[in-house]
């Protein structure tokens, strides 16, 4: 699939989760705040198919809560803090539902690249709640649809045929192109440390845009577009695009 549009060479990662705990409504106004046009953020599904945006399969580590996502039911999930772990200032805040998210990015007019996190043998379940809650929005923001899940890519082919597709790796593959093609994908997102100028020539000259995460020295997201990335994440979204602006 070739771009619908371009991507803005800084991406706000988990909304502007340096800023704000990541995977919050706070740290998407945060994102807007600080001069970010897209943010990337992280969707799964709970124990009775809501898609909640979270990273980890477990709550602990950014919740007032203990266990696994899939295995507690949203009511409980609910009444959890997502907030105080990264500061006291964000006490109030909790875990976003899917909707919630997506009318808060419509109302901010911010572009969402949304993760999908399916817990392994559970891909396609995931899909179909998530694409189901997005359809009516599919239209109305714009949207990429990302995965290090490959099964989970191929599902929104056929869920979601006319929203763009991002394959996410940590290392970029020798058999990117298959990758790339077999999914009908839009972008490649791969882990900065492993940068490879042949592989990112190759895929810039097949049409393709490629993203690196987790960018937040300005050095290091200079060095990368000068090897033809299109777009960083960035948890200080803003420190990359003043250092762009320097440039400039």
């Amino acid at each position: 699939m070739r771009a619908p549009f371009k991507l803005p060479p800084v991406i706000g990662h988990r909304g502007a989760c340096g800023y704000a705990p990541e995977n919050t409504l706070a740290s998407i106004r945060e994102a807007a705040l600080r001069g970010a046009s897209w943010v990337e953020l992280d969707v799964c599904i709970t124990q009775d198919a809501m898609p909640i945006l979270m990273h980890d399969e477990h709550l602990s580590r950014t919740t007032s809560g203990e266990g696994l996502i899939l295995r507690s039911p949203f009511s409980e999930l609910r009444e959890l803090d997502a907030g105080s772990w990264f500061g006291e200032a964000f006490a109030s805040e909790g875990i976003p539902t899917l909707e919630e998210t997506l009318d808060l990015c419509t109302t901010l007019n911010l572009g969402i690249n949304l993760e999908i996190k399916p817990t392994q043998g559970f891909e396609a379940e995931t899909a179909e709640v998530i694409g189901e809650h997005l359809a009516p929005y599919a239209n109305q923001l714009p949207l990429l649809i990302s995965s290090f899940n490959h099964e989970t890519l191929l599902l929104f082919q056929t869920l979601l045929p006319n929203v763009p597709r991002g394959y996410i790796t940590d290392v970029i593959p020798r058999n990117w192109q298959q990758k790339l093609e077999s999914a009908h994908c839009m972008s490649l997102h791969f882990y900065a440390p492993f940068a490879d100028p042949s592989r990112i020539t190759a895929m810039k000259a097949a049409g393709y845009q490629i993203l690196s995460f987790t960018v937040n020295q300005p050095e290091e997201a200079l060095a990368l577009f000068e090897l033809g990335v299109d777009a960083v994440f960035s948890d200080y979204p803003d420190r990359i695009q003043q250092a762009l602006l320097r440039e400039a």
